[in-house]
């Protein structure tokens, strides 16, 4: 009977989770001096925030068990 509902909300639920992760890169990207930012790994972005960043030439490294595990941002050179 409310199968529909709760699945709807979890997918908002999720979706509004990504959204407020990607305000909050987009803050720190405005604030940042020092041209790295790394963000833990349990942080979430869509396919198409990540696409935007790498077409403004921001280098994006993926959580991995090879690094440190956390997502790490690259920024350009401020000029």
């Amino acid at each position: 009977m409310y199968e529909e509902d709760i699945e709807h909300a979890l997918r908002a639920r999720k979706y509004n989770a990504i959204r407020a992760d990607e305000r909050e890169l987009i803050n720190a990207i405005t604030y940042d001096t020092d041209g790295i930012i790394k963000r833990r790994p349990c942080f979430g972005y869509s396919e198409e925030f990540i696409g935007e960043l790498q077409e403004h030439d921001i280098n994006v490294c993926e959580p991995d068990g090879k690094s440190d595990g956390n997502w790490t941002f690259t920024l350009p050179p401020m000029y």
